[in-house]
């Protein structure tokens, strides 16, 4: 079982099987607010996907491929696969009614709860803030992408009628990472604004406005600053390098997809989902937090431990 404390670096999280509407809102809705989410649409290749990340998130859309029978095999078999135990398995569904959520939640252990999307902020609100409180996005508010092998990233600078190259270190929609000589560090002393850095990533360059955030000698001997984009940058840098971010994540994630085997597991094998009874009126015990969750002794029911945490914390 791998550990329950959250992550520096927060958990990547998967969707698996999501519908339409479901990775327009949902999907879309996460990655616009620095979630590290990937879309898994062939669920035969999900569990050996999540075997290599261990305390990931995982989501299952329910609605469409399997019926619900065949849905509630699939998830109860992660129960004894050891790569497995660590995830935190949830359901997503715009369908579902009362009794197929009372079935899965009082059936199969789901860290992740059994969520009704609706297209609704208030929803979407909800379900981010949920992850972000059980370490979706660890200390770090924002995705940053280590860009020191792409070779499609490069930045310079004009001060005092020269031209200087850059080497950007790492990139996240709210600034950047950078080293350079020493020789060139009165160029980025703390605070500085700095108005004309062009950044190039991909097909697009961008002169961005920045401020020095702070400045160190590394033990190479050159120098490394960590600046941030100022509000002077247009709503599209921002959303620019996000996206850039993320095509770079599901560049590596897909080339991992389609490496792996397909799981040839029937689940329509048996059909204990039929007859199992609904409650109406059961008490779940909403989860708040995805921490330290302890089974109880009777079989299929799950105690549920509100552990807080602080992620105010932010790493740059």
């Amino acid at each position: 079982m791998e550990s329950r404390e959250n992550p520096l670096f927060g958990r990547k999280i998967f969707f698996v099987n999501p519908s339409f509407n479901i990775e327009k809102y949902l999907v879309d809705y996460l990655r616009k607010n620095e979630f590290e989410v990937y879309i898994l649409k062939d669920y035969r290749k999900a569990k050996k996907i999540l075997s290599v990340y261990p305390d990931s998130m995982c989501f299952i859309d329910i609605d469409e491929q399997l019926s619900y029978s065949e849905w509630f095999n699939y998830m109860k078999s992660f129960s004894v696969i050891p790569e497995l135990q660590g995830i935190y398995l949830g359901i997503v569904s715009q369908t579902a009614g009362w009794e197929d959520k009372d079935k899965f939640l009082m059936n199969i252990r789901l860290p992740g709860g059994f969520t009704v999307i609706v297209k609704k902020e208030k929803t979407l609100e909800n379900f981010a803030a949920i992850l972000d409180l059980n370490g979706a996005k660890g200390r770090r508010k924002y995705l940053r992408l280590d860009t020191r092998t792409e070779r499609d990233v490069s930045g310079y600078l004009t001060a005092q009628g020269k031209l200087y190259t850059i080497n950007i270190k790492d990139i996240s929609s709210v600034g950047f990472a950078i080293t350079y000589k020493q020789e060139l560090m009165p160029l980025f002393q703390k605070n500085t604004l700095i108005r004309n850095l062009c950044l190039s990533a991909g097909r697009k360059s961008m002169v961005c406005s920045c401020i020095v955030f702070n400045t160190q000698v590394n033990p190479d001997g050159t120098a490394m600053s960590v600046l941030m984009l100022t509000n002077e940058n247009p709503d599209s840098t921002k959303t620019y390098i996000r996206d850039y971010i993320f095509q770079k994540f599901d560049a590596k994630m897909n080339t991992l997809i389609e490496n792996v085997e397909k799981d040839d597991t029937r689940y329509n094998q048996t059909d204990e989902y039929s007859q199992l009874k609904a409650v109406r009126d059961r008490d779940y015990g909403e989860l708040e937090t995805l921490d330290a969750l302890e089974p109880l002794e009777e079989e299929g029911e799950t105690e549920v431990k509100f552990i807080g945490s602080n992620i105010d914390d932010d790493i740059l």
